[in-house]
């Protein structure tokens, strides 16, 4: 079922609403905000689940609530003051997301189209899953087309998230690569590997997978509400449900292509 379009006040997502004492409502219980009982007034609260636009709300109170004596408005104010009544605020949308995925994540994956859907057409944002390291012909082929992307890698014992990559504006996955085969002169030829297919069984805990699906939630949220999210430029790994995320910088690498997009 969708969910109901807020268009008016409502209580306080989240509050119960309770009957304190014989002259006291309270709203909510951490810690709750008390409010004096009168006639009618919890008919008003229970009507507070933000459908009604105020001019509908005050006339339907008038009507149908009418041992409700008080101002409205001055109650509302007062409920708001407390931080028991919020108003409609239209969250931006979140970007368009599209989750790829390889065959042996779908259940992960599942967890982020359920959360996000999946876009189907211009995707501002692709997630590619996969079990192991992903081939970087899919990478680079987003990167040449412009498309921003977030890697999501399942291994043998974390899941790594990013660089989440704007193509000319943050380094990409061939820059982490750069930088890992400076430390690593084998991994250059572990690369060319990652575009076999192959069908790995998941041995990570699920509160690591959950964990991590918060994560990558959180790198969308921070693209809708215009702040920063911690996988730009950077690879966030998650290897328990407890710890905090590991972040490692991935800086530009001059021998990657794509500095030539940022330039």
């Amino acid at each position: 079922m969708a969910p109901t379009p807020i268009r008016g006040p409502r209580l306080l997502p989240g509050a119960l609403l309770l009957r304190r004492d014989a002259r006291t409502l309270q709203i909510g219980t951490s810690p709750g905000v008390p409010v004096r009982d009168r006639p009618g007034l919890a008919r008003v609260l229970r009507l507070l689940d933000g459908s009604l636009p105020l001019p509908v709300l005050a006339d339907l109170v008038a009507r149908d609530v009418p041992e409700f004596a008080d101002d409205l408005h001055a109650t509302l104010r007062e409920l708001r003051a407390a931080g028991a009544v919020v108003d409609p605020v239209p969250a931006p949308p979140r970007p368009r997301v599209a989750v790829r995925h390889d065959r042996s994540t779908p259940d992960v994956a599942a967890l982020l189209i359920d959360s996000l859907g999946s876009a189907t057409a211009e995707p501002e944002l692709e997630i590619l899953l996969s079990a192991g390291e992903p081939g970087r012909s899919t990478v680079e082929h987003l990167v040449g087309a412009g498309v921003a992307h977030l890697p999501v890698v399942l291994d043998e014992r974390r899941v790594r998230i990013g660089p989440l990559v704007v193509p000319g504006v943050t380094p990409c996955l061939g820059c982490h690569d750069a930088h890992r085969s400076a430390a690593d002169p084998g991994w250059r030829a572990l690369v060319p590997q990652f575009e076999r297919g192959r069908l790995l069984a998941c041995g990570l805990a699920p509160g690591v997978l959950f964990r991590a699906t918060a994560e990558v939630l959180h790198q969308v949220d921070c693209l809708r509400d215009g702040t920063r999210p911690p996988a730009l430029g950077r690879v966030v790994s998650v290897a328990s449900p407890h710890d905090a995320p590991e972040v490692e910088d991935v800086p530009f690498a001059t021998e990657c292509a794509c500095r030539l997009l940022a330039a």
